[in-house]
């Protein structure tokens, strides 16, 4: 009977260390997962969450930011004179050229000719 208590003893300690060993692993790769979601975590912070945040969030700052700029121009100003001061908002000149084209189809700006863009009416009393 000592004998048999002895063996069930060593069966539960091997079992017991088998255990150990599938949890260790389980622990290391769950470890390696959290490690990559962290890796993960790192490249979204350094693109500044350009995923889902910035698409609701990021537009209404970059709208805000080429109004202010857009206030700070004259009444009658140039397509140049306007992509410069973009330019200093971050913006590219292909996206601030498009952005002029849009507001001249709302009313926002007229064309007076190549190049050469008017404030609307509104505008300019709003600023006034």
């Amino acid at each position: 009977m000592h004998v048999d208590l002895k063996m069930a003893v060593m069966r539960n300690m091997s079992e017991l260390k088998k255990a150990i060993s599938d949890k260790s692993s389980e622990v290391a790769q769950l470890q390696r997962e959290l490690e990559r979601h962290e890796n993960i975590l790192a490249l979204l912070s350094q693109t500044n969450g350009r995923g889902k945040g910035r698409a609701t969030a990021g537009r209404r700052r970059g709208r805000g930011d080429l109004n202010a700029v857009l206030s700070r121009l004259p009444d009658t100003f140039t397509s140049r004179e306007f992509v410069k001061a973009g330019t200093q908002a971050n913006k590219t000149p292909i996206y601030l050229r498009q952005v002029l084209s849009r507001w001249t189809r709302t009313g926002k700006l007229k064309r007076l000719q190549r190049g050469k863009y008017q404030k609307s009416k509104k505008l300019q009393s709003l600023a006034a």
